[in-house]
Order: structure tokens, then sequence, then C-alpha cells
């Protein structure tokens, strides 16, 4: 047992993993509480077990929770783009949580983090040459810390409080929903927010002050300021970069859920109705036709609901659920001010196979018409490329996904998948692309 602890601790930090390892962290904690009793293979949730006689049981009851999951991603463009190839990408995680009010007087007083190493290549940016990137655990493919946050818990979780380096992606602009797909476009967050300025999300933290409330029980309010600073994601500070210094000031935002149909009693169908907005302090620039800025923002609407559950199921997730994310930014410094993700996710489609999910998803992202301009004028005065934006006018990029996630043990999934890439990063010379392959996740 102890050889197998101390052979885990050294590889960790050398893989990283993705949704579960960002997300919502404290669910996935407190699920694992109770998820360490049966040590068949084929109906346990996590693939090492409760380690010999009971050792993780053991922790969790004493306060500790340690997460790990490895997901693969191998992609291949047998069609269009610049040319035909394949490329893998891996990533595997380790988080930890210590709820300190276990074997202390500090109740509802939490410690988390975790860390990150990913390997692989990109295979939109070698191959297909888009935009939203095929494989969502593409990007800081290095060794890296991530998460080191306290949090503090207050009247029954009410009122909540983290402080310390933290992903705004793993507290906005997300949902569950949107893991069950393999494109970056969708998976953890809408990708055009991170186009438009520095929001942080797996695997990149920064300072941060946050709080969620819940001033009547169907609604959630959440509020945080982040440290706006580009530059925490190069690859040469592996995470450490904790400096105070920012490139872009503080990001304020908030967010403000409805929650439908999700109390213990409710028997309806559940739905989530959300509205956010952002602005970053110190963002400056030139905009795209003249003229500078200085602050930058962005607002945003997600919605998702239940739409169809089989009348004999029971299982209240197992059904049809739609969704929508809607984001939007002023069109004279941003690259994306208008994105659209949508999809359908259906959960437990074939009776025989209740875990599953069949997932169809669709992105549209609007480049700036103001860039266009500015592209289209420098294309016809024979400009040299503007460092900024190029002179290849830009019109959108879209794509399809349809993938089945399946659930071959509660720690094992496979997930085939299409993806049909439309006008890669809007330009009109480059050619559509087809993408097939499959992801591969394991929790351990």
């Amino acid at each position: 047992m102890k050889r197998f602890l101390i052979f885990i601790g050294l590889i960790s930090p050398l893989f990283s993993g993705d949704a579960n390892s960002s997300g919502n962290a404290s669910i996935r904690h407190a699920e694992m509480k109770d998820n360490m009793q049966s040590q068949d293979f084929w109906e346990r949730k996590y693939l090492t077990g409760d380690w010999g006689d009971g050792g993780r049981s053991k922790l969790a009851r004493d306060g500790v929770t340690i997460g790990m999951s490895y997901v693969a991603d191998i992609l291949g463009n047998p069609y269009g783009g610049r040319a035909r190839g394949v490329a893998f990408a891996g990533s595997f995680g380790l988080d930890v949580n210590i709820d300190f009010s276990k074997f202390s007087n500090l109740k509802g007083f939490s410690l988390y983090f975790s860390s990150i190493g990913r390997t692989g290549t990109n295979l939109s940016a070698d191959k297909i040459g888009n935009q939203f990137p095929v494989a969502q655990v593409y990007g800081g493919q290095n060794i890296r810390f991530n998460e080191l946050y306290l949090k503090q818990i207050f009247f029954e979780e009410r009122l909540i409080i983290k402080a310390g380096r933290l992903d705004a992606g793993n507290d906005f602009l997300q949902s569950e929903l949107y893991y069950k797909f393999v494109n970056n476009g969708f998976n953890g967050n809408p990708i055009a927010v991170f186009f438009n300025g520095p929001f942080t999300a797996y695997p990149n933290s920064t300072w941060s002050l946050y709080f969620q409330f819940r001033p009547f029980k169907r609604v959630l309010g959440k509020v945080a300021t982040y440290l706006a600073n580009k530059d925490v994601s190069k690859n040469k500070y592996h995470g450490f970069n904790w400096s105070l210094n920012s490139t872009d000031g503080w990001q304020l935002i908030s967010e403000w859920a409805y929650e439908a149909n999700q109390l213990k009693e409710d028997t309806g169908y559940p739905g989530n109705y959300r509205v956010g907005g952002f602005y970053y302090t110190k963002s400056h620039g030139e905009k795209y036709l003249g003229g500078h800025y200085h602050g930058n923002y962005g607002w945003y609407i997600l919605l998702d609901q239940m739409i169809y559950r089989p009348q004999t199921s029971e299982d209240k997730n197992r059904g049809l659920t739609p969704f929508i994310a809607l984001l939007f930014a002023p069109k004279d410094r941003n690259l994306l001010p208008f994105f659209i993700s949508s999809g359908l996710v259906y959960k437990g489609l074939f009776k025989q196979r209740p875990e599953d999910f069949t997932n169809l998803g669709f992105i549209y992202g609007k480049y700036s018409t103001d860039m266009n301009k500015a592209q289209e004028m420098a294309r016809k005065m024979k400009l040299m490329p503007v460092p900024s934006f190029g002179n290849q006018p830009q019109n959108f990029e879209a794509l399809f996904e349809l993938n089945h996630w399946f659930q071959i043990t509660p720690a094992i999934v496979v997930v085939p998948d299409i993806q049909y890439i439309f006008h890669p990063k809007g330009i009109d010379s480059n050619k559509n692309a087809l993408v097939i392959g499959a992801q591969i996740g394991v929790t351990f």
C-alpha cells in the first residue's frame, strides 16, 4: 500500500486530467466519500478502488479525499484542412481536498490544491488550421501546478468564500453538459471567452477572491475578482507565476442562476437559467478601425432544460436536455464578439445502457466585423500582414460534433467522436475538415 501511494505521488505531477479534475471540485470530492465501498472491478467508480484494506475510505473519514484521472484524445483528419494527419493528446491530473472540520473545530473550512501535466500535439494547429481546438485536452502541454485555495462554508452552504489561486472557468461559464464533448469549443467553457481576454481556466489559475451565496432556494449568485494576467498560462512558469503584477488589471465577474426543479422534493424536469457579465479594469490597446480603448467587457446567457424523461426511469437525470450558450463582447476590440454553442445531450438513450450519453452539438463563432473591415483594407492596399490581426478577412468558423459516451465501467469511458469543421479560422481559402477519432477517460 505504501509503495503504491509513493508511486502515485511521484507520477501524478507528470500528467493532467480534464473533466474529472476541473469543474465543480466540491461536488466531486463530496461524492468520493460515498463511492469507496465496492471492490468489484465492474462496479467501482474509481479504478484503484479503496486502496488495499480501506486506506482510501479511512483518508476520506479523516477529511482527505484524493482525485486522479486520465483523459486521452486520439483524433485524425482524413479530409480537408491544410493536410491529413493524426494527433494524440493526453492529460492526467491529481487534486486533493482537506476538510479541516473532520479533525478540528474549524467547521466548514477546507484546503484544495491540484497539479497537472499534459503531453501530445495539436491537430487543429498542425493539420487543420481552425480556431476551436478539436481536442479538449490540448493546452498547457507540460507539468504545472494549478489551483491552491482555502474555502469557508457558512450557514449550511448559503454562503461560500474561496481565496487563493483559482480558475475562473471552474466557477463561471460552465455546465456538466459541456464536458460531454471532445471539441474544446464546448468542453469546459464556451471558448470565445478566452480569445477576448485573459480568462483563466483549467489548467491555469490566478489570484482570486470568490463569493457564492444563495438568497433563495432556487437562486444562486456568484461574485468574484481575478487577477488578469496573460502571462500565467506560459509554459515556462509551470503554474508558479504567483506575481501580483497584471497585464489587464482585475477581472470583475458576476453570474446569477435560477435552478429549476433541483431540490430533493422536486419531480419536474431540471433546468438552469444563467446570466453573467465581466469587466477587465486595465485592458487597453488600439481598436480595429482606429482609436484606443481602455477596459474591456463581455456578457453571456447560459440555458439548459430537460425536455424529455422516460416514464419508466427512476433516474431524474435520464432523458434529453438541450442547452445553449450565447456570448457577447464589443466588436471594436474583440476577436469573437458573438459566439454560440448549443447541443442536445441524452442520458440513457438505450434502455440497456442507462449511464451512456449521446451528444450532438453545434458551434458558431462570428469574427469581429470591424476586424474584417480592417483586414479587407489591408488586403486591398497590399499591406504586409498586420501583426495583431493579419490581412486575410475572417468571417466565421462553425462546427458540428456527434459522439456517444460509452460508460464501460463507472471508472472507464470510451467516446467515439466525429466532428466537421466549416470555414476554418473564417478564411475562405481554408478547406472544411472532417475529424474522426475517440476519447478515453479513466478515473483512478
